[in-house]
């Protein structure tokens, strides 16, 4: 089992970076676990060198034995690879080009799918060790499932908080954009707090109806990991998930390099 702590017997030596939509994660990968993670946005340059050489300071000599990539996002991905490049002179290691992925895609088109959910559902079920559905509160959110030989069996995909508040923003002339929270009830008093009710609890009510149309599909109720940038808002209205792992989608990205190496360093 993985968990997002200090490594205890030896120190990490392996860089593992997340590029997503809304943000990039830096962590260490050492003994099976995720340490020193740091976040930038994704398009701040200074905020992305900051995090990644705090985390090489952190490691022997500095310097990283590899740095292991997954992204979603082509653009940022080359800009952090030119980064690393230059600051400890590394080829970056892609998952899902150069590192296989961490687990089997049981899909006709695997490589259609973000590697983002692939990484997530390898972690979720290293953690839990059975069947189960991985729900990512990011910029879009993701139901992914796996079964019970650790295979990737595919999802379903909404627009995440920011993304909808975003979009009643720009495209309905007079609602304003609403900062992203859970409003006092469900029956908004003003407009404000309609859009956050409408926006936070229409997620937690779509992802409880696909987590539990997945139960009747598969014939039980798999184990229900979440994880996300936005997972501290969603976990206290989301009574069906059964754990919450800020950073599995950097477990998942050390899962690869392991798979791809046979070492946990």
């Amino acid at each position: 089992m993985i968990a997002n702590a200090e490594a205890k017997s030896e120190r990490p030596r392996v860089v593992v970076i997340d590029i997503g939509n809304s943000s990039i994660a830096v962590g260490a990968w050492g003994d099976g676990q995720v340490s020193r993670v740091s976040r930038a946005p994704t398009w701040d340059g200074r905020a992305f060198a900051a995090a990644f050489d705090g985390v090489c300071g952190c490691l022997p000599q500095g310097r990283p034995a590899a740095i292991v990539v997954g992204s979603v996002v082509p653009a940022a991905l080359d800009r952090v690879v030119a980064r690393v490049k230059e600051t400890v002179g590394l080829d970056a290691r892609i998952v899902g080009a150069d590192v296989a992925l961490p687990i089997d895609v049981d899909l006709q088109s695997p490589e259609s799918v973000g590697v983002d959910r692939v990484c997530c559902a390898a972690a979720a079920f290293d953690h839990v060790r059975q069947a189960c559905t991985v729900v990512d509160f990011g910029s879009a959110v993701t139901v992914d499932v796996v079964g019970d030989d650790g295979r990737f069996l595919g999802g379903a995909i909404l627009p995440g908080a920011g993304m909808q508040a975003r979009a009643l923003g720009e495209f309905a002339a007079q609602l304003p954009r609403a900062e992203i929270r859970f409003p006092s009830g469900p029956i908004g008093r003003d407009t404000i707090s309609a859009i956050q009710s409408g926006i936070c609890h229409g997620i937690a009510g779509a992802v409880r109806g696909i987590v539990e149309a997945v139960a009747t599909e598969v014939g039980k109720w798999p184990q229900v990991v979440g994880t996300g940038g936005d997972l501290a808002l969603f976990t206290p209205h989301c009574d069906f998930l059964d754990s919450a792992v800020p950073d599995l989608c950097l477990m998942g990205i050390g899962l690869a390099w392991v798979r791809q190496t046979g070492k946990s360093e």
